[in-house]
């Protein structure tokens, strides 16, 4: 059957962001195709959107990513969007890396999005029109210890963006990148209950004192594919509360000017 909706297809959509990228693509009138290894939470999770299906997609095989998105266009005739979310991590320092672990992290979070952008924009350069958003991350710009080869497959993605994008612009497939920065997740909080994370210095590098709102990024996501931003490509948009933007180094006229307001606002009853 064809789409009179547009239609976008989310990798590792069943959960954390992709899934509320998912939504947020619903409530914006997309018809979604949600994307993930897990095909059953997938089903699960599109059986609760109004314009949505489900499908089994790999990253590491190509032949899995093929199948996934010529089905999606042979079942609707069109591919508007690729999102391309699907992402794993592993923790450790550089001296103790096993390769496995590097391997493991390329091969879902670039070698995965690379499968994925070029099987999906030969569909859309036939077609003469789509967008692709790939999922970044804060991490492709500064040093994460602990965190090589997510940090490294990160910045590969910011990349393969750009030059994927100059490639492609005159041909109508627009590529750009989102970056999120701590988002406030189901997993994330698993690591915070499990003593793995500390959520007070975080908050205390971030300008805006807290996290995301998954939806946040979501939105974000859902503006770089649409036509509002037919003339972005090339971009990686960062949405970190301006956690790249900050020095990092807290100024003690800063400090003294927050602390003036603050005890302002404690004798005008205003706190």
């Amino acid at each position: 059957m064809s789409s009179t909706r547009p239609v976008a297809f989310v990798t590792g959509g069943a959960q954390g962001i992709g899934w509320y990228t998912c939504e947020a693509l619903s409530d914006h009138g997309w018809q979604v195709v949600v994307a993930d290894v897990n095909e059953e939470l997938a089903a699960k999770q599109a059986a609760n959107l109004e314009n949505a299906s489900a499908i089994h997609i790999d990253v590491t095989q190509l032949s899995s990513v093929q199948a996934a998105i010529a089905h999606t266009v042979d079942r609707f005739q069109r591919l508007d969007l690729c999102v391309n979310n699907a992402g794993i991590q592993r923790h450790t320092t550089i001296a103790d890396l096993d390769w496995s672990d590097w391997q493991a992290v390329m091969d879902v979070n670039l070698y995965g999005v690379a499968r994925c952008l070029q099987v999906a924009a030969r569909y859309m350069l036939q077609a003469g029109h789509g967008a692709i958003v790939n999922i970044a991350s804060v991490a492709a710009e500064r040093g994460a210890p602990g965190r090589a080869p997510y940090v490294a497959s990160k910045a590969a993605v910011v990349a393969l963006t750009k030059t994927a994008a100059v490639e492609w612009a005159s041909r109508g497939v627009r590529v750009n990148a989102v970056g999120p920065g701590y988002v406030d997740t189901p997993l994330l909080q698993t690591h915070i209950e499990d003593g793995d994370l500390d959520l007070e210095p975080i908050l205390s590098r971030i300008p805006m004192a807290r996290l995301a709102n998954p939806r946040e990024v979501a939105e974000v996501i859902c503006f770089l594919g649409s036509d509002e931003a037919s003339y972005v490509t090339g971009q990686t948009l960062f949405v970190d509360g301006g956690f790249l933007a900050d020095y990092g180094i807290p100024s003690a006229t800063a400090t003294r000017a927050s602390e003036t307001t603050r005890n302002s606002e404690k004798e005008s009853g205003e706190l």
